[in-house]
Parts: C-alpha cells; sequence; structure tokens
C-alpha cells in the first residue's frame, strides 16, 4: 500500500479550531483516541520475518498476503517498526491500572518505508508518499519481534483527533514522552495521563491529510491521489500552510551492517613525499 499526504503543524493553541474547521469539512465530531505505541529495532543485517511461531494462525488471505509482503521488505532491509495498542484515560493510566501482557493483548503492526523522492525532482512539492503496511489485531507481536531478533528501543503515547470524508482521512497527533525503566521492555504501569508531557517543547499537533492507494503497482491511482491531495490543499489555503518537511524526518532504516569492509580513513592524514 502506499500512503500518501500532506503535512503542517498546528499550535496547541489553535487545535480546537482546526477541529471546528475539520469537522465542518468532514461533517463529523473528531474521532479522539490514544495509541501506546511500542518502538522495535531490526538487526544489522535484515533477515524478514523468517520466524513465524509466533505468529497466530489464520485462515483469513489477506493477513497472510500483509505478513508475507512484509517478509519480503523486511528481508532487504532492517527498519524500526510499531506496535500499537489503544488505551484509555479512564483505565490504562495511573498506579491503579493492571499491569498490560502484550502478547495477550491484540495490536497493530505497523511499518513505513523511507519516502520517495519528490515527484520529477522538484523540490517545491508538498505531498510525502511513502509504501505502508499494517496488520490489524495481532496477538503475540512483542514475541514474533523477539523471534526475528528485533530489540524494544522505546514507547510513547500518540493523541489524535481524526476525521473522515470519503476516502481521505484529516489527522491531528502528538505524541508524549514515556521514561524508560532501564530494563530493555515495556514499562509495567503507565504513570497518570494528567503526569505526561508532549515530546515537542512547544506541544503542537502534526497534520497530516492522508490518502491511502492499496495497490502498489497502479500508478494511475498514485497520480489520482496525488491530484486529490492538491485538490484539497488549494480547499484549504489560507487555513492551513502546507510545507515540504525534509523526507529524512520519517526515515525508519536500520544502517545495514558491512562485513570486510575497508577501515575508515583518519580525520587528519600526513602526505610524505614518495618520490
Amino acid at each position: 500500500m502506499y500512503e500518501l499526504f500532506l503535512t503542517t503543524l498546528v499550535d496547541d493553541d489553535d487545535i480546537q479550531s482546526a477541529c471546528a474547521v475539520l469537522g465542518g469539512l468532514c461533517a463529523m465530531p473528531a474521532w479522539q483516541s490514544l495509541h501506546r505505541v511500542l518502538y522495535f529495532k531490526g538487526p544489522a543485517k535484515p533477515g524478514g520475518i523468517s520466524n513465524q511461531n509466533s505468529i497466530v494462525k489464520t485462515p483469513r488471505k489477506d493477513i497472510l498476503t500483509l505478513w508475507k509482503d512484509l517478509h519480503q521488505q523486511l528481508s532487504r532491509q532492517s527498519y524500526i517498526l510499531q506496535a500499537r495498542y489503544e488505551v484509555f484515560k479512564d483505565k490504562d493510566f495511573g498506579p491503579i491500572a493492571p499491569e498490560v501482557d502484550f502478547n495477550t493483548r491484540p495490536g497493530t503492526l505497523r511499518w513505513t518505508d523511507f519516502p520517495d523522492p519528490p515527484q520529477g525532482g522538484r523540490s517545491n512539492v508538498t505531498h510525502t508518499q511513502r509504501k505502508k503496511t499494517e496488520i490489524w489485531d495481532q496477538r503475540n507481536l512483542p514475541a514474533v519481534m523477539k523471534d526475528n531478533n528485533y530489540l524494544f528501543k522505546s514507547e510513547a503515547i500518540e493523541e489524535t483527533y481524526q476525521f473522515f470524508r470519503d476516502e481521505v482521512e484529516f489527522c491531528l497527533s502528538r505524541h508524549y514522552i514515556l521514561q524508560m525503566n532501564g530494563g530493555g521492555a515495556p514499562l509495567t504501569h503507565l504513570a497518570p495521563w494528567e503526569n505526561l508531557s508532549p515530546a515537542d517543547p512547544g506541544r503542537r499537533w502534526m497534520f497530516l491529510i492522508k490518502v491511502h492507494v492499496h495497490q502498489d503497482n497502479k500508478p494511475d491511482e498514485i497520480l489520482k491521489a496525488h491530484e486529490h491531495l492538491a485538490t484539497i490543499r488549494r480547499e484549504l489555503e489560507g487555513v492551513f500552510d502546507f510545507k515540504q518537511f525534509d523526507r529524512r524526518i520519517h526515515d525508519t532504516r536500520v544502517a545495514v551492517e558491512m562485513r570486510n569492509a575497508p577501515a575508515p580513513l583518519p580525520q587528519v592524514m600526513t602526505v610524505t613525499d614518495q618520490r
């Protein structure tokens, strides 16, 4: 699947106004949600999802195809993957919240590729385009990650306001810092919701307008998605100022292990006369 999106930032003071505009545009109230996001870093030498013993068996062919496609992608390059779990303010935060076993709790595994270069090499294009895979309602995700040498690295809480109009998603989101426990595993308990701080010191929200093309091999559909985003951008001109961000901020690739590579040159070299 390809994900194409426009990007801008919204100040915290403007979030209610932004939701009011989007609510009117989409004729719906905001869909507000929280997700606990676990980040797993792949091995330096890519190996895909070769060990599938912990994947819960399913007769659904679409799920099997997603796992197969993801294995192929991760066999060529290692990435940082997300395991995402919906959480709720009233029962998942604070000292009285029950301890979570993420292997028994269904979650979503998300992979996103490094975005493609701007279309035609143009630097003023505001659309970002990347491949994306999401496998929903999966148990045993930490076990699958461990079986394939993906290491838990960090976690965060993601707060989102979502709106939908036809096939277009309008998503405002920001992340909250979770302090690591140093044990190489997710926290057993979360701090009270009111004690969490946004990761961005400016408390800003990332605003993405997304369109998805489910078949990678349909360039006409991808072009149509670009045109659709351009139309929406014009529709919201003067309300939101969409920008072209460096695509490296979306880079989830893990550096490839180089074996038998020559030693790096010293920063300072002494040149001698060989005559």
